[in-house]
């Protein structure tokens, strides 16, 4: 990875000394505090949790966050954003009735955008979720996830290419673990009113096995120390389909994901359906998605936190209503009915209802 982190320098020096205007265009009529954009979000939950065998949990939830931007130049914009619950790398939630005591938050994210051209894309420091999810599925990542790192996207014509390099744990005793990724995809318009993309990707973490679980196991398997018992060198193939039903738009997704490192319980796909918008008062969407996850087909850690309690070796359905109250205000209900196996010898239903009220400004 040495060469992809020489190549970066060489293509930022290369362009500051033969193009400085590109690397730091600004205009004289502004300063870039005349370019600040404050926006966020709040969301009240309910939700209950019945698990069999296991105990059930009733609980009420919030989730706050607040970013600001500011474009310094026509090119480069910083972001920075605080966010409640930032213990779990990819929840925000916080639970309400903990006797009173204040709760967390923090730095969600800090990172800068450079758009070098019309083509190319650099973003580097803790950042919003990058990577292409063919119908925002969450098979591999969760949505609330920030990586910390730097990540390229180039396009061109119908076709873009994502690069990655995430730190995801630096140790002064041992090699850091790290995260290489690369995504290749292309857009095909099949008629007026039908497109798709299709394509692969590649996810390999560096020095996973051996080491402790990034954030927790979810189910991967485990040592008797307690650290990873594989590697996860992981390759997908997605394609997303974007049509019009009646008048409405309607998405549907495939994703597969195999762990190479591993031979066998290594294997995960979701499948699912998008129909309606959500942009204005009175929208209404519904979407369903089935996925299935073998033991160490994904990293427990970044994957859906939701589904089956966050755990691998699990599977089964989501069904997700929304409706627009407002131009900025939506109300959900989430329906997950799912299982999951934390041994060989014990199958655990897992299901989860929420009702959200989400704010936006």
């Amino acid at each position: 990875m040495k060469q992809f982190k020489l190549f970066v320098l060489i293509a930022v020096f290369t362009t500051s000394i033969f193009n400085p205007y590109l690397l730091f265009a600004q205009t004289a009529a502004s300063k870039w505090y005349d370019n600040i954009s404050l926006e966020g979000d709040a969301r009240l939950r309910w939700e209950d949790i019945y698990k069999n065998p296991g105990n059930d949990n009733e609980r009420e939830r919030f989730r706050t966050r607040l970013g600001l931007s500011s474009a310094i130049s026509e090119n480069i914009e910083l972001f920075f954003r605080f966010e409640t619950g930032i213990k779990d790398p990819v929840s925000s939630n916080q639970t309400i009735g903990e006797s009173g005591l204040g709760k967390e938050i923090g730095v969600g994210r800090i990172y800068a955008n450079w758009k070098v051209n019309d083509k190319l894309q650099i973003m580097g420091g803790k950042m919003k979720m990058p990577w292409f999810t063919a119908g925002g599925n969450t098979l591999l990542w969760d949505r609330d996830l920030n990586p910390e790192g730097i990540f390229s996207s180039y396009e061109i014509a119908d076709t873009f290419f994502n690069i990655a390099h995430i730190i995801i744990d630096q140790n002064p005793e041992r090699n850091d673990t790290t995260l290489q990724s690369f995504q290749a995809a292309k857009k095909f318009s099949l008629n007026n009113t039908t497109s798709m993309i299709a394509g692969f990707g590649y996810h390999g973490y560096k020095k996973a096995n051996g080491g402790l679980p990034f954030y927790k196991a979810k189910g991967n398997s485990l040592d008797s120390d307690g650290n990873y018992l594989f590697d996860y060198k992981l390759y997908e193939f997605f394609s997303e389909i974007k049509t019009e039903l009646a008048q409405l738009p309607v998405t549907m997704h495939l994703e597969i994901i195999s762990n190479s490192a591993v031979i066998n319980e290594n294997k995960a796909y979701s499948l699912g359906i998008r129909v309606g918008p959500l942009k204005k008062r009175g929208d209404k969407q519904f979407s369903y998605t089935y996925q299935d996850t073998e033991k160490d087909a994904v990293l427990g850690s970044f994957s859906d936190s939701d589904f089956a309690g966050g755990n691998t070796d699990s599977k089964g359905h989501s069904i997700i209503t929304r409706y627009k109250l407002s131009d900025n205000m939506t109300l959900s209900g989430i329906f997950i009915m799912s299982d999951y196996k934390p041994s060989k010898m014990e199958l655990i239903d897992y299901n989860r209802t929420q009702i959200d009220l989400e704010f936006k400004f």
